[in-house]
């Protein structure tokens, strides 16, 4: 069976920088992978490659067996750690503008703003927002036109315990609906009860990828970051220890 989406040989250098190098690994059809790492282990950069933002020096990305073409990216939804808004403009604006670049109306615009809990607000400039709520109107522009990937670059920062909970029983209706998700996150306690796999990358290589619960058993942890952690001290033993003092 032809994979949905595939890393293969995936590398990427800046100058003598090598930011990903020989990345391999498959994501299974509606399935929600956690992607893990350390600052700079190259998560960005394997999202970058992923949406046609930064060129692999070498290797490649498939979907459905095929190269990803401008109008399959069309089809994905994406939320970045530091969502780019028109400041000045009204929330319902920016949520208008966005869905029609998607190809979407504005009534889809504003049936994920009530999603999001954002319609109330229509109306206030998204430069009044706090960091949360400019997240969730990021999130409500990603989920226009249902689709069918969801790129996620941290988004479980600045989230109080209320908000999310709201946020992750949004992923999960769209998991089930059938949208596949991948989730950058340094906040393992947030994406474990959504995560179906693991991906940890450290140094711009794949430490480890698999199911999560088979990456929980053979690095003998009851949890996500206690097998994280594991894998990290095998890989960089010294690194660890001084994160640890």
């Amino acid at each position: 069976m032809i994979p949905f989406l595939e890393f293969i040989h995936l590398a990427k250098n800046y100058g003598s920088l090598s930011a990903l190098t020989e990345v391999s690994f498959l994501v299974e059809r509606q399935s929600v992978v956690a992607l893990l790492g350390p600052n700079g282990a190259g998560k960005s950069t394997l999202f970058g490659c992923l949406l046609g933002l930064v060129h692999p020096t070498a290797g490649r990305i498939a979907l459905r067996g095929q190269p990803i073409t401008d109008a399959d990216r069309v089809r994905f939804g994406y939320v970045s750690e530091r969502v780019a808004l028109y400041p000045q403009r009204t929330v319902l604006e920016n949520a208008r503008l966005f869905a029609r670049l998607k190809g979407q109306t504005d009534a889809e615009a504003t049936r994920q703003l009530e999603r999001v809990g954002l319609a109330s607000l229509g109306h206030r400039r998204a430069g009044q927002l706090s960091k949360g709520m400019w997240q969730r109107l990021g999130l409500a522009i990603a989920l226009c036109g249902e689709p069918e990937l969801l790129v996620l670059d941290e988004p479980f920062n600045g989230l109080d315990p209320v908000l999310l909970d709201t946020l992750r029983t949004i992923l999960r209706a769209e998991n089930r609906r059938g949208a596949t998700l991948l989730i950058s996150t340094h906040t393992m306690s947030a994406v474990e009860p959504l995560a179906t796999h693991v991906a940890i990358l450290l140094e711009g290589r794949l430490a480890a990828y698999g199911e999560l619960h088979d990456v929980r058993r053979a690095n003998g942890g009851d949890s996500l970051e206690a097998a994280y952690h594991h894998i990290a001290r095998q890989r960089h033993p010294v690194a660890q220890a001084k994160e640890a003092a």
